[in-house]
Order: C-alpha cells, then structure tokens, then sequence
C-alpha cells in the first residue's frame, strides 16, 4: 500500500514540474554565441555570478527477508539536493558556495526507518549543511581550488548515487599543460561520509592518518584510440590521533582504454589497483572488460580480481564489477558479470547487469550473484526520471555464517533495492 502511494506522489510530482512525457520530433534551434561580459569590478563580478539549483525528490526503499534476519525494511520518501551561486570571474578568482539538504516528506516512513537509506542523516535525520564554500583561480592552463568542494577521481570522487554527493574540504591544483593530459594533485583533510549522511565535515583521521591524504592524479589522451589514467593517494602520516597506526599507508589506481577501429564503440579495459598496509599484507586489483554496440544496444562482459588482502578506496570502487557499493572493503574475490544497456527512444537508456562475485575469504562478505536495473528517461533539458532496482543475493554459505549466531563470524544477509528519482534543474 505505502509503494503505491509513493509511486502516486512520484507521479504527481513529475507531471506538477514537467508535465506529460511526451516522444516527439523537435526542429533544432539555431542559438548565436553570447560574447563574453567583460567583468570590470569585484561588484560587477558578484551580479554577474550565477545561482543553480539541482534538486531531486527521492524514494528508497531497501527490504530484507525477515525470516531470516528480523531486519525492518528501509524507506524514505524525501526532497533535496544542492542550491549553488558562484561568482563570475575575476581577474582569474571566484569563489562558489552551496546549501546542500535532504528533508523527509510527510508522513509515510518513520525516522527510524528512513536511518538505513542514506537519504537522511545516520538517525533518519534532515541534512543541511554548507557543503561547498570554495575559492578557486584560473590562470591558462592551471586551476587551484581550495575548500569544500566535490572531487572527481579514480579513488575519491563524489560518488553521486543518492540524494547527495560527497563533498571534500580539500586543495587541489589541475595543469593541462602539456598535450593531451591532465595533471591533478591535492591534499584532503576532510569529507562528509558516503552521500554526505554525516552532516558535517568529519577528519576521519582514523582511517586516513592525522594529517589527512595527499594525491597526483592524470589522464592521457595522445595515443590515438587509447585513454589511459590513474592515480596514487598516500596517508600523510601513518599514526591517528590517538597515535595508533592506521590501517592503509597508501590506495593505487591505473586503467586503460583502448577503442577497437571495429563495428561501433568497441573497446577493451583493463585496470590494476592496490593499497599498501602498514601491518598486514597489501592487496592488489585487477579486472577487463570488453564492449560493443549493436544498433541501440550496448553491451560488454567484464572480470575483476582482488587478491592477498582487502582492496579499498577513499570513496567509490572503479571496479568495473562494482555497480552500488563504492565505499566499503572489498574481499580477496573474483567477480565476472556482463551489462546490456538499450536505447529505444531518444533521451530513454534501460541498463540491465549482472555479476556474480565468489569471495577467496572465510568472511564470505562479498559472496553473491547481483541484478541491477537501471533505467533513466530526459523528460526535457531540466527533468528526467530515474528508476532502478536491485537483487543483491547472497550465497547459501555467507548466509550460514551470516545466521550462526556468532557475533562477527562473516556474512551478510540478502537485500533489494528500489529507488525513483526525479531530478528538476535550473
């Protein structure tokens, strides 16, 4: 009953802010370039900033078999997202700053019930909060950036899949110099948690050391048909706060992309990954993957390995095998899958993969078989609507230890996933 109310007021939503969907052919308008305002004072430069609003009314709804683990389902039904003004540039200098939120509507779920979506705070809690308050200058071929802000690289970026991103209190400084190639370092003390459900900028130096990380990132583009980037992220200091050494010393990333001159879009991937611990044995990732398009379909098969040790990333795993996690550890596995994704109608894209991932660890944590569906339609050049489920099942011994009754003993019980979203930008 509470699933067809929410898909009610979804509905009702979509239609208040874009009206019926409607497949129809559009004459292209020709748009003349508008010159460049020439900015000739710091208060010329505030009026001519700009103000965005990205927003999205969101429904979550993860359940559990509660036969088996007792578990109350998940859901919210929220409205948020992040509202932004940035100033326009001058000579060279601009600062941004944005109000990013989350607020429960109405009275469908509890708070209580909303605390396991990641919509809402780690109680079921509205979030608000100043996530990005940033000074950035362009000078050529370089930016630097300092602030709260959103990262976009292999190992820490802004994992946007819920309500809210990722936000980093970080300075970064971006070259392109040279041809064909970006160069990025930073250093980060700060971030928000996984979709920003701390509301607030914790150091996490538990993990990351006291000092926080610093990071060189690239990308290169001057062979012909190949991309190739990576990163190198390493703990500043190996001791927290507490003067206890943390786990992680370092996090490695490089991937590869080669385009086949065959049929359309084909390609191969390949990556390699790792982290260096301080006191146990490092880990190591590797992984393919291989596409093509027939037509409107988009297809490829893919295969990921993590050996000797736990592999992580500051936040969101490039695995290409990994479709919802992003944050966690990821168990010495082996994971192979395939995705097929079809494009019937201009502007509609239906995504379906599967994976099945066979842990080399006693834990059994990452031992399970997962269908995602992803389906996403542009109602227009301000709204789409996103639909996507998932069927994440756990292998029959995980959830033996799972359900044992001893307390750490690994495993990890079954769970679907059902999100809508409607994005509504201006």
């Amino acid at each position: 009953m509470k699933k067809s109310i929410i898909l009610s007021v979804v509905v009702s939503t979509i239609v208040m802010a874009g009206g019926v969907i409607v497949d129809q052919e559009v004459s292209p308008v020709v748009i003349e370039p508008t010159p460049p305002i020439s900015i000739n004072s710091f208060g010329q430069a505030l009026k001519e900033g700009k103000f965005t609003a990205r927003t999205r009314t969101f429904y979550f709804d993860r359940s559990f078999d509660k036969d088996k683990t007792g578990k109350a389902d998940a859901q919210a039904l929220t409205f948020g997202g992040i509202m932004k003004y940035e100033m326009a540039s001058y000579h060279g200098f601009k600062f941004g700053l944005a109000y990013y939120g989350s607020t429960r509507i109405g009275g469908f779920f509890s708070r209580e019930e909303g605390a396991g979506t990641s919509i809402l705070g780690r109680q079921g809690q509205d979030l608000g909060f100043l996530g990005e308050a940033y000074l950035q200058g362009d000078f050529g071929n370089t930016m630097l950036k300092v602030g709260r802000q959103q990262l976009s690289t292999p190992l820490i970026q802004n994992h946007d899949l819920r309500i809210l991103p990722s936000v980093y209190e970080a300075a970064i400084l971006r070259n392109k110099s040279l041809s064909n190639t970006m160069i990025e370092v930073g250093y980060v003390w700060a971030y928000t948690g996984f979709t920003s459900k701390d509301n607030k900028f914790n150091d996490y130096n538990a993990k990351w050391g006291e000092d926080g990380l610093g990071y060189i990132s690239f990308s290169n583009k001057s062979i012909d048909n190949l991309k190739i980037r990576g990163q190198y992220v390493k703990a500043v200091s190996d001791k927290d706060k507490a003067d206890t050494t943390i786990a992680i010393d370092d996090y490695r990333y490089l991937d590869a992309k080669y385009s086949i001159p065959v049929g359309d879009n084909t390609y191969i991937k390949g990556q390699y990954g790792g982290n260096a611990y301080n006191n146990a044995k490092d880990s190591y990732l590797w992984g393919a993957k291989v596409g093509t398009t027939f037509g409107m379909v988009d297809m490829a098969l893919l295969y990921d390995e993590i050996v000797d040790n736990d592999f992580k990333a500051v936040e969101s795993g490039p695995m290409y095998s990994d479709w919802q996690q992003g944050y966690g550890r990821y168990e010495p596995s082996k994971a192979v899958g395939g995705q097929i994704i079809i494009k019937p109608l201009a502007g509609l894209s239906l995504k379906f993969g599967y994976v099945d991932v066979a842990s080399d660890k006693a834990d059994l944590i990452d031992d399970f078989t997962e269908f995602n569906f992803d389906g996403k339609y542009t109602i227009n050049d301000y709204s789409k609507i996103r639909v996507r489920y998932s069927i994440k099942d756990q292998s029959k011994a995980s959830e033996k230890l799972r359900f044992d009754g001893i307390e750490g003993n690994g495993g990890r019980e079954d769970r679907d996933d059902f999100r809508i979203i409607y994005y509504l930008n201006f």
